[in-house]
């Protein structure tokens, strides 16, 4: 039979399908005709059977709740059902009340509204329950919703318990999506109350995972001591169990000095005391002395795009150019790779890292302030172009942003230099719509100012003004409320500074003051105190240097300062790397750039 193209009936709610018979037939064409209303016409009629509980033939009583259904339409719904109905029971030969054990009445009736009509209400509420029913009935559609709806519910205050939920009952698919929001979220979720109540071989599993993403091994030992320490008197025959499995020979000898001296216990002071024996012996009977880090921990810092310049010969007393090149330095290993370049040349990006993606937008390139931007797969070491900004910038904020009640993330980039004058406007990039959306202005257009997000907040600080060169002001922004507000001032007014973020504190570093002077000193923020302190200063001043927080340090990478010789003056870039230890409150020299840079763009991943 040949069938032919289908054209719509109109009023009807018909399809037709020409159909031949085959040659030789003696009946001419065929119409065949498919009706779309025709499936939900039969499922509303049962629904309106089973309200009026017409040619209902089996009762069912669940938590002393009785409903009366129709054999046919929950056995070729639910597998349960049929073989319940068809395989010799006694509840498929009686009419008698079949007694479901162990099912709410309130959750049944739910999983009869689905049954009847298609659909299903879910709350936080009743979402356990049903999926566990669900199960029970085999209804995958009702499995997947549910499953579904859980998988949006996902925090870090929540994901231990849904996990949990999901192993017990067997459902893959939502322990899985859970066990990868914990990994990807392990700092945040060991805060939780439900951590400190997970049981031992959970923990285990936890611990043990290649996948966990961690700023620095020692993430994992405060974890650890604070799972014993909630319950010392049970939990005191796992010390050493535990603590085999935190990597300690990433954790620096006085770090490990300072967390046992800080253990109030005896003993997990003596456990972690046999244990930094065995690493200073190199003994390795307790701990592995070849640990490597987690293949998810942040390790990796990018150094991308940015300017290149050094002094001249001859006439040229100045050489400078603009580059698409990106330097990838290994913590662990101290060694600098090449990555895949850019599409485009870029001085002073936005630059931020999403989901395990790198995002690159707007920057300078030749005297021309762009708006495309780019995303960089780490995984696949590959660029591609995404949607640009509304407006082109450069010298602008750019972070990324996670709003906690939705699990959404999003960019937001923040004012910049927009061709002839300071911008204002407020831009969020939403990647899975790939779509720029202007949200409003600044208090005060700014540019060359640092940019970063903390615990549910965007903070500006610094930069320039129309009214001020240099300021010291920082402020925070809500992108829920769109609120600012005002928080206490650095000591000293600077643009174009490094900033980081390690052990809940802000790290500002460098940068240029209103006399044109290119700073070494360095202050740090207490986000709980809301007050500032002046820090051991950098070896050498920068100005617009890349700077990340890795496994308890901080890495000032590059920037540019002023060279002067009789009445010629200019900028010229650094390779110069620095690390900033907290414990020793100093700063150390580490291996260089393969190439100077300033104006870069970095993040850590």
């Amino acid at each position: 039979m040949i069938v032919g193209p289908a054209e719509r009936l109109p009023r009807l709610g018909l399809w037709m399908e020409l159909a031949e018979v085959g040659r030789g037939g003696s009946e001419g064409t065929c119409k065949r005709f498919r009706s779309e209303a025709y499936s939900h016409k039969i499922l509303q009629n049962l629904h309106d059977l089973w309200t009026a509980e017409s040619f209902t033939d089996v009762e069912i009583e669940c938590d002393g709740e009785r409903f009366q259904v129709h054999r046919a339409v929950l056995a070729s719904s639910s597998t349960y059902f049929r073989a319940m109905f068809t395989v010799g029971m006694k509840e498929s030969r009686s009419r008698d009340t079949v007694l479901l054990h162990n099912i709410p009445s309130s959750v049944f009736s739910t999983i009869l509204d689905f049954i009847y009509t298609g659909q299903i209400f879910l709350t936080q509420t009743n979402v356990q329950e049903i999926l566990i029913a669900a199960d029970l009935f085999e209804l995958r559609e009702v499995i997947e919703s549910c499953t579904d709806f859980l998988k949006s519910q996902l925090h870090p205050t929540n994901a231990i318990g849904i996990f949990r939920f999901a192993e017990t009952h067997s459902v893959q698919a939502l322990k899985s999506y859970a066990q990868a929001h914990i990994f990807r979220n392990f700092p945040q979720v060991v805060e939780e109350e439900e951590f400190l109540e997970t049981p031992k071989d959970i923990l285990l599993q936890f611990f043990e995972s290649e996948k966990l993403k961690v700023d620095s091994e020692y993430q994992v030992l405060q974890a650890a001591l604070r799972w014993l320490m909630y319950d010392i008197s049970w939990r005191k025959p796992y010390v050493f169990e535990v603590l085999r499995t935190v990597r300690l020979a990433l954790i620096s000898s006085r770090l490990l000095e300072q967390c046992t001296n800080e253990v109030s216990d005896c003993s997990i002071q003596l456990a972690l005391r046999s244990l930094q024996r065995d690493l200073r012996s190199k003994r390795g009977s307790l701990v592995s002395l070849l640990t490597q880090p987690r293949k998810s921990a942040k390790k990796h810092i990018y150094v991308i795009g940015g300017s290149h310049k050094e002094l001249g010969t001859g006439w040229k007393q100045i050489s400078e150019s603009t580059l698409d090149s990106v330097q990838v330095f290994d913590t662990f290993q101290k060694t600098w790779n090449r990555a895949s370049s850019m599409e485009i040349e870029r001085i002073l990006p936005g630059v931020a890292s999403l989901e395990g993606l790198i995002y690159v937008v707007g920057g300078e390139q030749e005297s021309k302030i762009l708006a495309n931007g780019e995303v960089y797969s780490p995984q696949e070491d590959l660029w591609s172009f995404i949607e640009p900004m509304i407006i082109p910038r450069c010298a602008f904020g750019l972070t990324s942003w996670e709003n906690e009640l939705t699990n959404e993330s999003f960019l937001f980039a923040f004012g910049g230099w927009v061709g002839e004058d300071i911008g204002g406007s407020i831009e969020r990039y939403d990647p899975y719509s790939n779509e720029w959306t202007l949200l409003g202005d600044m208090e005060e257009p700014r540019f060359s100012m640092g940019c970063f997000s903390y615990n549910g907040l965007i903070y500006l600080l610094g930069g320039c003004t129309h009214t001020q060169r240099h300021l010291k002001n920082l402020s925070s922004f809500n992108p829920i409320t769109t609120e600012w507000t005002q928080l206490a001032p650095m000591k000293v007014s600077r643009s174009q500074m490094g900033i980081a973020i390690l052990n809940n504190c802000l790290y500002v570093m460098g940068g240029s003051s209103r006399h044109s002077e290119v700073l070494k000193s360095v202050e740090k923020y207490s986000f709980e105190k809301n007050e500032w302190v002046e820090i051991c200063p950098l070896n050498v001043g920068r100005a617009n240097a890349s700077s990340q927080a890795v496994d308890g340090k901080i890495y000032c990478i590059g920037g540019d300062q002023t060279h002067e010789n009789n009445f010629f003056r200019a900028q010229v870039t650094l390779s110069t790397v620095e690390t900033y230890d907290p414990l020793t409150d100093s700063w150390e020299e580490c291996v260089n750039l393969p190439e100077s840079r300033s104006e870069a763009g970095s993040v850590v991943v």
